[in-house]
């Protein structure tokens, strides 16, 4: 084979080859909120247009539909806390799961409908260096919350979120958002794909794709 063949089908190898190599995590409107096995009044306080951020191979991964009431009860503060508007145990969005998935710490997600509440890992030796920052949303089967006007306590959350079937609480980092409108995804510089999202009057990065190193 001559020199000038072989180069030929290695560009055309090359063009084939890109699209895969350029293919990133994307958002696309998901439509109406789940409303099967969920509580009314979850279902009042979301938006009524969801997110769907696919993989790069074109299939839902997780679905958002973001708060849309504003909070009611006493924001958290203190050191390590990004987001100091919201109340602990307040519900801040309602989450499908159409796929097998993980979470932050790696364990498995079924398929199904959550609900995810703002809480903050606690400041004790088994936490230190999860995370830069304190905040997390906590996932619970959707089934389990009956009130979205309930800010729980942080015992209350955890008992929910085991109901998922994790030895630990089911949980998505949370992060600054990168800044626009809204909803947003992009990566960080921790290589993770991230989704900001309207929330109340605030707009609350989600990590969508990648994992504690602990």
């Amino acid at each position: 084979m001559n020199t000038m063949k072989r180069f030929g089908m290695l560009l055309v190898a090359l063009l084939l080859a890109a699209p895969v190599w350029a293919a990133d995590f994307s958002v696309e409107p998901a439509g109406a909120p789940p409303s099967d096995g969920v509580d009314a009044s979850v279902v009042a306080a979301v938006a009524k247009e969801g997110t769907r951020v696919k993989g790069p191979d074109g299939k839902a991964v997780i679905e958002f539909w973001g708060r849309a009431v504003p909070f009611e009860g006493q924001p958290v503060s203190g050191y390590g806390i990004r987001y100091e508007t919201i109340p602990h145990g307040a519900l801040v969005a309602l989450v499908r799961v159409p796929g097998d998935d993980s979470d932050f710490r790696e364990q498995p997600i079924p398929p199904g409908v959550y609900t995810a509440r703002y809480s903050l890992h606690p400041e004790d030796g088994d936490h230190m260096g999860v995370a830069p920052s304190r905040d997390f949303a906590v996932l619970s089967p959707a089934a389990l919350d009956k009130d979205a006007k309930a800010n729980l306590e942080f015992k209350a959350l955890v008992e929910q979120s085991k109901k998922v079937g994790n030895p630990h609480p089911t949980i998505l980092r949370v992060e600054l958002p990168e800044g626009g409108e809204a909803p947003h995804l992009w990566k960080n510089d921790y290589e993770f794909w991230v989704l900001d999202l309207k929330v109340a009057n605030e707009v609350v990065a989600f990590v969508v794709y990648g994992h504690s190193e602990e």
